[in-house]
């Protein structure tokens, strides 16, 4: 009888292991799959930014080009207006061989 009633307490005692084990699997089972989740709406978020990303990049790309065709029109247009100086020259025909240059006395 003693050993009918030990055997007893200890299938009860292991069948209420067993519930416990079983609502921890369950409750893992749930936080696994809540994981999974979480992962995909990660990997979704990352795609979403790493587009941004790509357009930001590929507008500052453009606005460099843009700047960098600015400034070589600015170069060739200051250029070309420096060219445009007229340089004096002498008026006439050069002097006669054996004449100075006029100095004030």
């Amino acid at each position: 009888d003693r050993e009918e009633q030990d055997l007893t307490a200890t299938i009860e005692d292991l069948s209420m292991k067993i519930e416990g084990l079983a609502k921890a699997i369950e409750e893992l089972k749930g936080e696994i799959a809540e994981m999974q989740v979480q992962l995909k709406r990660a990997g979704e978020d990352r795609e979403l930014q790493n587009k941004e990303f790509q357009s930001t990049v590929a507008d500052q790309r453009e606005t460099q080009k843009l700047l960098t065709s600015a400034l070589q029109f600015l170069k060739d247009f200051y250029h070309k207006k420096t060219a445009f100086i007229q340089k004096q020259e002498p008026v006439g025909p050069p002097p006669p061989a054996g004449f100075e240059t006029y100095k004030n006395n």
